[in-house]
């Protein structure tokens, strides 16, 4: 296993916060607002390996780091993708917001700034998770209101 899947890839050598580390529980959100089980369980995943990666190993070597990785960059292309094929195209802009939180964080993290890492990551995952849940909320059980046959698949 490559040494870039099992690094947190933070220069920072005690990085530990409870804000940014804990916050990637509201990545479990969406699963409130979802009728599929398998939804569900994607979004608990997701908010476990958030935790799991940004808290209890952010100062160490572990394959959770790579597997968060993957993990968020799939539910974030999967959201972006389930908002522009069932609500407005111009909702898509909504995830710049995040995005935008995630790109400051990098920045940084390039600048060797641990406080505004720790800021910018929990807002990462403060609007991630409110927006993911608003939005999965709003594709489940707005725009597919009274389709029996969709909340029953």
């Amino acid at each position: 296993m490559s040494l870039s899947m099992r690094t947190s890839g933070l220069p920072f050598e005690d990085s530990k916060n409870a804000w940014s580390g804990l916050s990637g529980v509201l990545y479990a959100l969406p699963a409130l607002a979802t009728p599929f089980w398998w939804e569900k369980l994607l979004w608990l995943l997701q908010a476990f390996l958030s935790v799991t990666a940004d808290y209890f190993y952010v100062n160490d070597l572990h394959v959770v780091h790579g597997i968060d990785r993957i993990f968020a960059t799939y539910n974030t292309i999967r959201i972006i993708m389930i908002v522009a094929l069932n609500l407005p195209v111009w909702t898509v802009v909504f995830a710049i917001l995040p995005l935008s939180m995630y790109y400051n964080g990098a920045l940084a993290k390039k600048s060797m700034n641990v406080k505004k890492w720790i800021m910018f990551h929990t807002l990462w995952h403060f609007t991630g998770g409110f927006l993911c849940m608003f939005f999965t909320y709003m594709v489940r059980y707005v725009y597919h209101s009274g389709d029996i046959a969709y909340v029953e698949n």
